[in-house]
């Protein structure tokens, strides 16, 4: 759950909160803690999302409404780190439209809130219970987003999913799910993390590596499945500028929920895709490939590198003419733009009473929990 003990004051609690809870509405701010000093005047430290996430506990994951942080480090390393979704010539544009569907607690969702303020997020999770979070920690951090409590499909369905609650990513349909296959694959993150020289990281990786030493928590839920056209015509979009897609072997049907009058508002793509040899998902990756050149895209691939050797890749699509589009390019690989105390000042100074703006702002590393 957000932990509000960031939030230190010696007087004026709610005047703190206040300022606290605005400045996690910033793009880019993941954590705050606002304090008054002995003079009365507020002050604030802030963390920006691609801090560092050496610990969970202290980085800037600490304030996200979740299940488990050691799953969620994982998730900051490849989004925001990483920046495993702009990829390949990925880009988002001034007012994109950002289809996230398997959005779990919105890690995507937040780094495009982040990366793109001006952007749109219709995001798709299933799952009751991790729906909650999703849309508790986009509202917290301001993302201009719309919450689906549906996953996507070839039509219109209700099946049993499985949920766990210690690896919520691992989450999915129970006439698709390998328990099997999900503990090999956390021990070839743990594995090949180590490769890379993680080894700052130990304490995490082992936390994670403790996940597959126990039998995994496992409740089903039932959950509704809706096909992305139809989803199209009732919300009236008229352009995906990015559909991102993590489904954990529902991939396929996803765009088989895709009429072909739909498939040229999708300008570009970015999915997870599972080839599993040996089983119904080998030879996936080759025709998840043809599928989108048959519909006009420029395809890329790459084996995702911290699961490397566990049958997951990265596809992914742009078509040629979206180069053309005139809106401005706001984010691509490793153009990251460094969060300034002074805008952040005049943007607080915007929405707030004079006494309320801090008088001084830090950026900061780390920001320990309590």
């Amino acid at each position: 759950m957000p932990n509000n003990s960031d939030v230190t004051t010696t007087d004026s609690t709610d005047a703190t909160t206040r300022v606290h809870d605005l400045l996690l509405r910033f793009p880019g701010i993941a954590r705050a803690r606002v304090t008054r000093d002995a003079s009365g005047d507020l002050r604030a430290e802030v963390l920006g999302w691609d801090a560092p996430a050496s610990s969970p506990y202290v980085g800037p994951l600490a304030e996200l409404d979740m299940h488990n942080p050691d799953e969620v480090q994982f998730l900051h390393d490849e989004i925001f780190v990483g920046e495993s979704y702009l990829d390949g010539g990925i880009v988002l544009r001034q007012d994109a439209v950002v289809f996230d569907v398997g959005a779990n607690i919105g890690a995507f969702a937040l780094f495009v809130g982040a990366r793109c303020p001006s952007a749109e997020v219709f995001a798709f999770e299933p799952v009751t219970d991790i729906h909650q979070q999703l849309r508790r920690n986009l509202e917290r951090y301001g993302v201009r987003a719309r919450t689906f409590e549906a996953g996507l499909s070839d039509r219109d369905r209700e099946v049993t999913f499985n949920f766990y609650p210690d690896l919520s990513i691992m989450s999915c349909r129970s006439d698709y799910a390998s328990l099997d296959t999900e503990s090999d694959l956390v021990k070839q993150y743990v594995q090949n993390a180590r490769e890379s020289g993680s080894t700052e990281r130990e304490e995490h990786l082992a936390r994670v590596e403790s996940l597959v030493t126990r039998d995994f928590e496992r409740s089903e839920r039932r959950c509704l499945l809706r096909p992305l056209s139809a989803v199209l015509d009732e919300t009236g979009v008229t352009r995906i500028d990015l559909l991102k897609i993590d489904v954990q072997r529902s991939e396929l049907d996803v765009l088989l929920g895709i009429e072909d009058r739909h498939w040229p508002l999708v300008q570009q793509i970015v999915m997870e895709v599972h080839d599993e040899v040996g089983t119904p998902t080998e030879g996936r990756l080759r025709q998840t490939q043809s599928m989108l050149v048959e519909h006009g895209f420029k395809v890329s691939g790459s084996e995702v590198e911290l699961l490397r050797g566990a049958g997951r890749y990265t596809v992914r699509g742009i078509r040629p003419e979206y180069a053309e589009d005139p809106r401005p390019v706001v984010a691509r690989t490793g153009n990251a733009r460094a969060l300034s105390p002074q805008e952040i000042v005049s943007w607080l100074a915007e929405r707030l009473p004079h006494d309320l703006v801090p008088r001084d702002i830090t950026m900061v590393s780390e920001l320990p929990s309590h």
